[in-house]
């Protein structure tokens, strides 16, 4: 094969009298620096994914080789250009074929797994090298990623000053603050714990003296917390509730010296048991505070409340490119875009309210919105559009409590679902997910079915994140699974 396949004048009929039988071909992709000539290829139709890739490596001159994946009418290519044309076109061989190549996404490839003492509720890769863990344990915890599949040790454990469990967590302070870093998780007791920890340095850590504890508890809701997302500049943090509200808190530049609410809850907590009179004195609370447990921080109100989900909202994330904006889905099916200043819902898109919203997340390239629900499907909305509401849907094999959209990609992403399957998408082919990825299974699990407290492990995932090379997932098995997933 010469280094360019060249493009034929005459028809497919006339290329296949000469040899095998071809196809005429147009490649082409959305990719500036794997572009080839534009023109129309005539192919051999026995060719597949393995020989269009050398063919596209071959015109590029790649000195490494680059895996590139093939699709037709937004579908990925699984089969001969024959087997598809057969399928499709009923065998009609004269038409030009497009086909898109995009650079390839590698199949997950589990490398390790934490176990956890409980449930995983929440997890962060925000910080380079660094899995922040919350889990129904009520606790936040740290694991250097490194040796997290060797060693279930973290470098800080984060108590929530009760034992009602912990539902998610988020970092705080951005990557460029290496001390004194700030990071949240929000509890099922309505309020969000905010934690200081002096270094992710291994040796300040280990440290007897080191500084780590709870800075501020962020009080407001009357549900329990479902999600938080932190500015990019740390100083504002919101909060998701199952009672609708949406609440920002300020993130004080210094350390204040006096609570802003007094500690008396307005309303009981979930768990607890009602006192008969109002005025009679508070005792302790069984399986409220009998534990391991931490201090609680300086009791903050929120500057701002901002209602419209008629419901549980699902899922909370700051706009990726307007520091003004925040997102959220809810279980009414609807999302909605809050302006952070006036606390105003400046953009609403009504779904089916059977579309269930339990988590939201954005493509930092484009804007679009991708929702996971509890219909088993994973929803893009472009909100750009005045009009627009759900604008692709993608078929997942149960319901989606956690997503996360590639760092740099526009078209990829990767789902968590209720059957322990983590999903991972392209929307230039919507009918059928690329990889789909379980834990492998291991000798301890069938040993592993409670934890000290009785509670069952099973299978769902309710937590994940992806930075691109990495992805981390968890739920009611209590372990953090972790997998290479390169993406493009």
């Amino acid at each position: 094969m010469s280094d360019q396949p060249m493009p034929m004048a005459s028809s497919s009929t006339d290329a296949a009298s000469t040899g095998p039988r071809q196809l005429p071909i147009n490649l082409f992709t959305r990719s500036t620096s794997d572009a080839i000539p534009s023109s129309t290829y005539f192919l051999p139709a026995s060719w597949r994914r393995f020989q269009l890739s050398e063919l596209i490596n071959k015109v590029l001159k790649s000195s490494t080789p680059v895996p590139f994946d093939f699709l037709i009418n937004g579908e990925v290519l699984r089969t001969s250009l024959e087997a598809w044309v057969k399928k499709n076109r009923g065998g009609d061989e004269e038409g030009t074929i497009d086909v898109e190549y995009v650079r390839s996404v590698m199949p997950p490839e589990e490398v390790g797994r934490v176990e956890q003492e409980d449930w995983v509720s929440g997890l962060s890769l925000a910080r380079s090298g660094h899995i922040l863990v919350s889990s129904y344990l009520s606790h936040a915890r740290i694991l250097p990623l490194a040796n997290a599949s060797t060693s279930s040790t973290g470098l800080y454990t984060l108590p929530l000053p009760d034992l009602l469990g912990a539902t998610c967590c988020t970092w705080v302070s951005p990557s460029s603050v290496t001390s004194d870093i700030l990071l949240a998780a929000g509890g099922v007791d309505r309020s969000v714990h905010v934690f200081s920890v002096p270094s992710l340095e291994p040796d300040i850590a280990a440290s007897e003296n080191n500084t780590a504890k709870e800075l501020y508890t962020l009080m407001g809701h009357t549900g329990p917390i479902s999600s938080i997302a932190a500015s990019r500049n740390g100083r504002e943090l919101v909060s998701a509730s199952w009672d609708g509200a949406l609440n920002l808190y300020s993130i004080p530049d210094e350390v204040p010296t006096e609570h802003q609410v007094a500690a008396e809850p307005v309303s009981y907590l979930p768990g607890q048991k009602k006192r008969r009179k109002m005025n009679e004195e508070r005792g302790p609370i069984e399986g409220f505070n009998d534990g391991d447990v931490g201090n609680g921080g300086w009791r903050r109100t929120p500057e701002g409340v901002m209602r419209g989900h008629k419901g549980r909202i699902g899922g909370v994330t700051w706009d990726k490119s307007d520091e003004g904006r925040v997102w959220t889905a809810g279980w009414d099916g609807s999302v909605r875009g809050w302006d952070v200043e006036t606390g105003a819902g400046a953009v609403v898109r009504q779904g089916p309210s059977d579309k269930s919203a339990l988590c939201i997340d954005q493509w930092s390239v484009n804007g679009t919105l991708a929702t996971g629900s509890m219909d088993r499907t994973v929803c893009l909305w472009d909100t750009r559009e005045a009009t627009s509401l759900i604008s692709l849907t993608l078929p997942t094999t149960s319901p989606v409590p956690a997503l996360k959209t590639h760092a740099t990609s526009p078209f990829t992403l990767a789902a968590a679902t209720y059957s322990g399957a983590i999903q991972i998408w392209d929307v230039r082919s919507p009918k059928h997910a690329l990889f789909s990825a379980n834990k492998a299974p291991k000798a301890t699990d069938e040993a592993r079915k409670f934890n000290d407290r009785g509670k069952v492990f099973g299978e769902r995932l309710l937590a994940m994140d992806w930075d691109g090379e990495v992805i981390v997932a968890g739920g009611e098995d209590g372990e953090v699974g972790i997998w290479k997933a390169r993406g493009e």
